[in-house]
C-alpha cells in the first residue's frame, strides 16, 4: 500500500476526477484508494458525499399494473453506487 502520509490531506480535483472514472470502470474502492494514494475510507466519504440520484424511467409495478411509489434500485443502497458524483 502506498505511503499515504506524504500527499496532503485534501482530495484534489485531479485525485476526484480519477474516482470518477474508477467507478466507472467499475473499480472497488480499495482499488481507487490505491490510484489516488488515499484512504478506502476517504473515498468512500467522497462518493457518498456527492453521489446523485437521478430520476429513471423505470418504474416498478404490482401484478395489477398499479405504479410502486418510492422504491427505489437495491444497488444504490450498496457501494460502489450506482450513479455519478458531483462535480
Amino acid at each position: 500500500m502506498p505511503n499515504l502520509k506524504s500527499k496532503n490531506k485534501h482530495l484534489t480535483r485531479d485525485d476526484r476526477r480519477e474516482i470518477m472514472e474508477c467507478l466507472d470502470k467499475g473499480m472497488t474502492f480499495k482499488a481507487i484508494a490505491a490510484r489516488v494514494s488515499k484512504d478506502p475510507t476517504t473515498i468512500s466519504k467522497e462518493v457518498k458525499k456527492h453521489l446523485q440520484v437521478t430520476e429513471s424511467a423505470v418504474r416498478h409495478k404490482t401484478a395489477d399494473g398499479a405504479v410502486i411509489e418510492g422504491q427505489r434500485c437495491p444497488s444504490l443502497l450498496k457501494s460502489p453506487f450506482a450513479g455519478q458524483m458531483g462535480t
